[in-house]
């Protein structure tokens, strides 16, 4: 096989690079900026004429005068976007993205209307939380009831964009689970479509994102001086895409993304329930293959925010050692965008607890990036309870920072291996399109990471991080009444998150290494 155009389309970034058989990028990476429109009312949205554009205008740049070396496109995009179109194909909305908070007020009427919350959860594999655009959809129709009439097509970012390129509207399996209205089969989930107002068949086609392609359009590919037919791959969504170069989906080897959000996951053979603390999702890579953690919403964007506070630069935050492990004492409480669990997630809010006089900027500092740590920590709590993962493996530009990294370590109390790559989305979508799912996707997983840097989490830090853990999230778990009282809510019954999940059903669990 030759050439594959592989497409990573992120928040705020649209990148495409041509790859060769080897998994390495042909000349460069090349990206368009993607800007999020927004305002105060916590809209956070992309232009769906924009989006489009930035798509052909990469894929050109990046193809140049080799369109006949290219065998293949795949393409890799966010979660948690939603667009909805008429039946002449004209978007109705913008799309969404995950940082949009304008239905977080909405969400308790949404889930009233959906009655049963827990089998929502059991059924989809995702918690009731906010952010999943089943929940915009149910505040978009009370503000307009007769609007799923005038919809033809409730897509995510995949659909939309496999539209662009095929005229087909598709998506995988992975991407679609994050509207939060897929079963854990793969189906559309009729009751809790029906209770948003809308119905099965105004959503696209779900594709098997390993092995699943469809021809790219005719006028695409005398464009761009390509072969008639050129196939486009399903693909996964970004994190996934992520994790089959960094990990090719290997069992016991946690893989996550640090950048503008965060993730923590690990291929699991079944869903994995967190009913109490609503904090674990279990996203359908295709039947009977999950990916299952959470995502964090706020990664670098605290940072981000701490160094637009306090007028700072970044090389601040890399290049000196902030304060000591436990930042005396400061805890920072980073949702700056809400949270992913149904405890503190749908109310949630940034708030630093424990300044002082004696406090300085440097705990300040380290105290917004150890919170960060904390809810990766949480994460891999309630998943693995036994401590059965022996290594979580990081890509995106966050990990940039190593101070910031030894931090995860230590939290985590996880060796983590790094990538000096910043195009590992690219790779592993183009990986994907060209091993699909077959043992030579793991392979070239192990290929690709064998060389990479290793951070050993320091034993004297583990230790404090241990303690300083405990009282963290006595602290984080006391927040709710004081947030529903911000809010003007009243408390909800059975709300207390446990401190353990079910036991960690791992894939492949009896593969031999090689």
């Amino acid at each position: 096989m030759g050439l594959i155009l592989s497409i990573d389309v992120g928040t705020t970034n649209l990148k495409a690079a041509l790859v060769d058989e080897q998994g390495r990028i042909v000349d460069a990476a090349h990206s368009i900026t993607l800007r999020i429109e927004g305002d105060a009312t916590g809209r956070a949205e992309h232009d769906p004429a924009k989006l489009r554009q930035a798509l052909l205008d990469v894929c050109r740049i990046a193809v140049g005068d080799r369109g006949r070396d290219v065998d293949k496109f795949s393409l890799t995009s966010y979660q948690f976007g939603l667009v909805l179109v008429d039946a002449e194909d004209r978007p109705l909305t913008r799309v969404s993205t995950f940082v949009d908070t304008t239905a977080q007020a909405h969400h308790a009427r949404f889930l009233e209307a959906i009655g049963d919350v827990d089998a929502m959860y059991v059924r989809t594999g995702c918690p009731p939380i906010f952010q999943y655009p089943v929940n915009r959809l149910h505040w978009l129709t009370s503000r307009d009831p007769q609007l799923p009439r005038r919809v033809a097509r409730v897509l995510d970012s995949k659909a939309f964009l496999m539209h662009v390129l095929t005229g087909e509207y598709v998506t995988d399996y992975s991407t679609a689970n994050s509207l939060g209205c897929l079963d854990i089969s793969g189906r559309w989930d009729e009751p809790i479509i029906a209770a948003v107002g809308f119905d099965v068949a105004q959503f696209p086609q779900v594709l098997n994102g390993f092995v699943d392609e469809l021809p790219l359009r005719p006028s695409l590919c005398a464009e761009l001086n390509l072969n008639p037919g050129t196939p486009v791959a399903a693909g996964l969504y970004d994190g996934a895409a992520l994790a089959a170069a960094l990990t090719g989906f290997e069992p016991r080897i946690a893989v996550g993304n640090f950048g503008t959000s965060g993730m923590f996951r690990v291929p699991t053979a079944n869903p994995v329930e967190d009913l109490e603390g609503g904090l674990i999702q279990s996203c359908l890579l295709r039947p009977g293959t999950f990916f299952t953690g959470s995502g964090i919403n706020n990664c670098t964007i605290a940072t981000n925010l701490l160094l637009n506070v306090l007028g700072l630069e970044l090389d601040y935050l890399r290049g000196r050692e902030l304060s000591i492990p436990g930042a005396n004492n400061v805890m920072t409480f980073p949702y700056f965008t809400g949270e992913r669990d149904k405890v503190i997630g749908n109310i949630g809010t940034g708030m630093v607890f424990g300044l002082g006089v004696a406090s300085t900027r440097d705990d300040l500092a380290r105290s917004f990036l150890e919170g960060v740590a904390f809810s990766f920590l949480l994460v891999k709590q309630r998943l693995d309870p036994d401590e059965e993962i022996r290594e979580l493996r990081l890509g995106g530009g966050g990990t940039a920072n190593q101070r910031w990294m030894q931090i995860m370590a230590d939290t985590l109390d996880l060796p983590i291996r790094l990538t000096d790559n910043p195009e590992m989305g690219i790779i592993g979508a183009a990986s994907l399109a060209r091993h699909g799912e077959g043992r030579d996707l793991l392979l070239n997983s192990r290929r690709i990471m064998r060389d990479a840097q290793v951070i050993e989490p320091i034993p004297a830090h583990v230790a404090v991080y241990r303690e300083v853990a405990g009282r963290y999230f006595d602290v984080r778990q006391s927040l709710r009444l004081p947030l529903l009282a911000r809010q003007g809510l009243s408390p909800l019954r059975g709300a207390r998150a446990k401190a353990v999940a079910k036991a960690l059903p791992l894939v492949r669990e009896n593969q031999q290494d090689s």
